[in-house]
C-alpha cells in the first residue's frame, strides 16, 4: 500500500512517461513533482520498486503494469451460506489485465471447502464482476432468499437454475437466489 505522497509521486511519473513516451531522468523527475534534491527522487524510487510499481532495466527504471484496487468485501463461503457480506475495510491490488474496464469489481475471502474440485481452497481470494446474469456453469456468488451468500457453480435445468458445490460432500442448493455476480479471478497465497 502506498502512502498519500508516493501516490501522488506515482501518479505524476506515469503522466510525465505517457507524455514523453520515456522513463525520466532523476532531475526531469525532480522538477515535475518539485523535488529539488536528486537524493530524495532516489529514494522515492526505490520506495516503490521496493513495493513493486518499479523494476530496474540496468541504469534505468520502468513502470510495472498498472494496478487496480479493489475493496475486499469478506467472506464468501464455500460451504454452507455465511450472513450477507459487508466490506473489511481491505484491498485487493490487481494488475490491470485483470479487471474489465467497464465491470464493478469485488473480492471475497473464502471459506470452506465446497469448490475444492475446481480448485478454491479456504484463504483463496476470488474476484468477482458485479452482474445479475451468468451463463449456465459459471462460477458465482448468489445472494440467498436467507440473506445469506454462497460461492458454487451455477447450472440449468429444463425449468430453473440452481447452486452446485464442486464437493460431493455437499449437496446443491435449490432455493432462490439472486446473483452478486460471477467469478473472473482467483488469487491464492502460498505458504
Amino acid at each position: 500500500m502506498l502512502t498519500k505522497k508516493q501516490k501522488e509521486f506515482l501518479d505524476r511519473l506515469k503522466r510525465m512517461v505517457r507524455r514523453g513516451g520515456y522513463f525520466p531522468a532523476v532531475r526531469e523527475i525532480g522538477e515535475e513533482t518539485g523535488l529539488s534534491s536528486p537524493a530524495t527522487v532516489h529514494a522515492y524510487l526505490y520506495r516503490l520498486y521496493e513495493k513493486g510499481y518499479l523494476k530496474r532495466i540496468k541504469n534505468s527504471w520502468e513502470l510495472t503494469p498498472d494496478f487496480f484496487t479493489i475493496p475486499l468485501m469478506g467472506i464468501v463461503p464455500a460451504g454452507s451460506p455465511l450472513e450477507v457480506f459487508s466490506s473489511l475495510g481491505e484491498e485487493v491490488e490487481l494488475p490491470e489485465w485483470m479487471v474489465e474496464k467497464d465491470g464493478d469489481v469485488l473480492a471475497f475471502r473464502v471459506q470452506g471447502d465446497s469448490m475444492k474440485d475446481a480448485y478454491i481452497q479456504e484463504g483463496d481470494v476470488v474476484i468477482v464482476k458485479r452482474t445479475p446474469e451468468a451463463q449456465a456453469g459459471e462460477m458465482v456468488v448468489a445472494l440467498l432468499a436467507d440473506s445469506s451468500i454462497t460461492l458454487k457453480r451455477l447450472r440449468k435445468g429444463p425449468e430453473r437454475y440452481w447452486l452446485v458445490p464442486e464437493n460431493p460432500e455437499y449437496e446443491p442448493i435449490y432455493d432462490p437466489f439472486r446473483l452478486v455476480g460471477k467469478v473472473i479471478g482467483v488469487l491464492r497465497r502460498y505458504r
